[in-house]
């Protein structure tokens, strides 16, 4: 089983009522590389002591802090190698305390000006910009990387029509990562209920189509009814067509391996005070260091 959560820091941080304020990646960023790998190891300690084995973290999207994309601070910064060295230190870390950690948002929602909670921004980027920038840290840490996340956007210089998002894309999932980039861990959609890729979901199409495109595990984050919706809309067309079934099955594999890598274990609440303390210490440190003249 995998059990996952969106573990960030900062403004995405689900244990917030249990350990208080986390830093953001901009903030982890002015601390530099080994206070986000003991990050990392110390939000491994906390999410583990409470039954979970996958964080989908960190962010790998090359961002200013003022961006209106949703990511922002989020973002561990500018440039794409420093965000390679400091997300590969906090996965890093989740790994070395048996989390599985997963990059987002591939392939980069860096560029777009559009939050795609709300509706489908495009990258307006070119094949060379996408390369240069944007999915540097994805190649850097595909190797190290038990997920990736795909993005809810647009990316015309790699699909050029329709406007779909990189979720529904078999040319950016199926081609661009599977296998020009040779990643073969697990491909996960983002929330299909955000509102770049909600319209195209009616009665469950977009969790077919995603499945298609290429992605194992589909999320659905707020309404059980969609997702039970999603869900007899992808048996219904494995029943009804055999090649969609060998690909759900194959889908449904690599859920299994990684949650076979990954085992989940039950929680320790005599574990998550310790972990709790040292992510509080942590964010004081980072917050102090992010302050610093």
């Amino acid at each position: 089983t995998l059990l996952a959560i969106d573990q960030e820091g900062g403004r995405v941080s689900r244990l917030e009522s249990w350990v208080g304020p986390t830093p953001t990646a901009a903030e982890l960023s002015a601390a530099g590389a080994a206070v986000c790998e003991q990050f990392g190891r110390a939000t491994a300690r906390a999410l583990r002591a409470i039954g979970f084995n996958l964080d989908f973290a960190p962010v790998v999207d090359v961002c200013g802090t003022e961006a209106l994309n949703g990511i922002a601070d989020r973002s561990f910064g500018t440039d794409p190698e420093r965000v390679s060295e400091l997300a590969g230190s906090f996965l890093d870390g989740l790994r070395e305390e048996g989390l599985a950690g997963c990059l987002k948002h591939f392939p980069g929602l860096g560029e777009t000006c559009v939050d795609s909670h709300v509706e489908l921004p495009t990258a307006h980027r070119s094949r060379r910009q996408l390369d240069e920038v944007e999915l540097l840290p994805f190649r850097r840490l595909a190797s190290r990387a038990p997920a990736v996340m795909i993005s809810h956007a647009h990316y015309p210089a790699l699909d050029p029509a329709p406007p779909l998002p990189a979720t529904l894309s078999a040319e950016i999932v199926g081609g661009l990562l599977r296998e020009r980039i040779g990643f073969d861990g697990l491909v996960v959609s983002d929330d299909l209920e955000m509102g770049a890729v909600a319209p195209l979901d009616e009665d469950g199409e977009a969790a077919v189509r995603s499945i298609e495109a290429g992605c194992d595990l589909l999320l659905y984050c707020a309404s059980l009814q969609r997702a039970a919706c999603a869900r007899a809309k992808l048996a219904a067309r494995a029943a009804a067509d055999p090649a969609f079934a060998i690909r759900l099955q194959e889908a449904a594999g690599r859920v299994r391996r990684t949650a076979a890598r990954w085992p989940a274990f039950p929680g320790n609440a005599a574990a998550f005070d310790p972990a709790r303390s040292d992510l509080q210490r942590l964010s004081r440190a980072a917050v102090s260091s992010d302050r610093r003249p």
